[in-house]
């Protein structure tokens, strides 16, 4: 009599043992949807963020994993106006600067003024938070005054139908040299340094820059580009600068 092997396992058994791999499966899945996440965060794209989060917020909602979203007739998607390679902008107005080297914002002040600055009327440097139109004061007002000289005036236009095509906050500063001020009309050059940012600043809202977009501060003698040890080097130091706010 042939004898018999063990029993078959039963199909509800063997399905009932193997339900651990569905739970091993989806932490796999979490794990590989982790590193994509950490992976994406190490070089952040504003408009690949905004993909990557769209995508994971259909997975949760029950939706199928589309990282790259296309429109109806099947080309590359548009997220919330964005298309894809458009620079994104910041909520002050002006593109944020890239990842080295100067912003677009600042690329596009330097070619509208690009005979401002061939002439050495004004130059365009980074600053902090943005970037600055640099007047060179000697220029435009006479030794100890706060008076705009006439030809001061198309520079400002200028500067200001540049200023017209941008939504940024503008900050108008104002530096003097280490000197102290020879004239009784001022008590220092906080105050020499304020009135001239003044006049600038006022020459921007007549040139039709909104009042609430401007703002006006005074430095003095107490940041230098240069050192104040000679006459050049104190020219460059009397200065007013405009300051186009691209972050806070």
């Amino acid at each position: 009599m042939a004898r018999k092997g063990p029993a078959p396992t039963p199909r509800k058994e063997k399905d009932r043992s193997e339900r651990w791999l569905l739970t091993y499966s989806d932490m796999i899945t979490l794990l590989l949807l982790f590193f994509i996440i950490l992976y994406s965060l190490s070089t952040v794209n504003p408009a690949k963020y905004l993909e990557l989060s769209q995508a994971f917020a259909s997975v949760f909602n029950g939706g199928p994993l589309q990282l790259f979203p296309t429109t109806s007739t099947g080309g590359a998607g548009v997220l919330n106006g964005l298309n894809p390679g458009q620079k994104v902008t910041s909520n002050r107005g002006g593109p944020q600067a890239g990842t080295g080297g100067a912003s677009v914002l600042r690329q596009q002040a330097v070619s509208a003024m690009q005979n401002l600055i061939k002439a050495g009327r004004v130059k365009v440097i980074p600053t902090e938070n943005g970037f600055a139109i640099s007047l060179i004061t000697d220029q435009y007002f006479s030794p100890g005054s706060a008076t705009l000289s006439p030809d001061a005036m198309p520079v400002l236009q200028q500067v200001s139908s540049f200023l017209g095509e941008i939504s940024n906050s503008v900050v108008v500063e104002g530096y003097t040299d280490n000197l102290p001020v020879d004239t009784k009309q001022w008590s220092s050059n906080w105050q020499l340094g304020s009135e001239r940012a003044l006049a600038v600043l006022m020459s921007l809202e007549d040139y039709g820059i909104p009042t609430e977009r401007l703002s006006e501060s005074s430095y003095g003698e107490t940041r230098p580009v240069v050192p104040n040890d000679t006459p050049e080097g104190r020219a460059q130091n009397r200065r007013v600068d405009i300051v186009v706010v691209e972050k806070m």
